[in-house]
């Protein structure tokens, strides 16, 4: 993603760019790379320091208001002849308007939010008391979507994994340690498991984002989950208030509730 952005910025193919290994010898420590930081944060200096290395070629008279990728690669070549390494830096410096109180815990964490709808279909099995996810839909708002397949992955994963954590992913901890941290008696779906995944984007645009693009990796983990539980609950006429809501949980729901009106064999529910 980052080489597809200085690829953009310089008017470069994809192919001419390559990733340095991040190495803090050489750059300051920056966190950690979490979620929006990478294509929001990260991304934008990229794009800024690219275009910071095309306005000094240009300055310098080694580069041409119009120019090839073999021009662009010549003019680098001159320049580095001429005054050794090249190098060209940006740091981020946080909006004026984007005001947050460490102290107190308020304002604005992020420049920008993305947004999403997502909605379940799930079939409750009223015999075995399993739940199976029968279709799923998300709806992304993340400001300008620049890979279309990287972003539908991400998005499809993600709600992969939101449906492990609503019916599947029990963790078990004695005495502060986990009990079912192996493959063979921790439950994750597979893809037998999982229903079509439709994914769909909305863009609206950032300012502060490159090209637009806002952060795309914190929803598709944390609306999944809460939209199928929703969808069980419309199902069964029960509320739940935890996940995952394993065959047991929705066994004993039920019989809690005593609800009279639940007689088929299987219940269906959307949220």
């Amino acid at each position: 993603m980052l080489c597809q952005i200085v690829a953009e910025a310089l008017g470069l193919k994809y192919e001419d760019v390559s990733i340095a290994q991040p190495d803090t010898h050489a750059v300051p420590n920056s966190g950690p790379t979490v979620a929006s930081r990478t294509v929001m944060v990260v991304g934008k200096l990229v794009q800024s320091a690219a275009v910071g290395i095309e306005k000094t070629l240009t300055a310098s008279g080694m580069l041409p208001d119009s120019y090839t990728p073999e021009e662009f690669r010549g003019s680098c070549r001159a320049y580095v002849a001429k005054h050794g390494i090249f190098r060209s830096l940006a740091q981020y410096e946080q909006p004026g308007d984007i005001v947050w109180d460490e102290e107190k815990y308020r304002g604005s964490a992020y420049a920008a939010f993305a947004w999403a709808v997502y909605v379940a279909e799930v079939t409750a099995d009223l015999t075995t008391y399993s739940v199976s996810v029968d279709d799923f839909v998300a709806l992304q708002e993340i400001g300008k979507v620049l890979h279309p397949v990287l972003a539908k992955g991400q998005i499809t994963g993600g709600v992969a994994q939101g449906i492990g954590f609503a019916l599947y992913e029990k963790v078990i901890w004695e005495q502060g340690r986990m009990q079912n941290g192996q493959m063979t008696n921790y439950i994750m779906p597979t893809s037998a498991d999982l229903p079509p995944i439709r994914v769909y984007f909305e863009e609206l645009g950032n300012v502060h984002g490159a090209y637009g693009a806002k952060g795309i990796g914190e929803l598709p983990m944390d609306g999944p989950a809460p939209a199928i539980v929703n969808a069980i609950e419309d199902a069964l006429n029960v509320s739940f208030n935890s996940i995952p809501l394993l065959p047991e949980d929705i066994f004993a729901a039920l019989s809690e509730s005593a609800t009279p009106e639940i007689v088929a064999p299987t219940a269906r529910g959307g949220e």
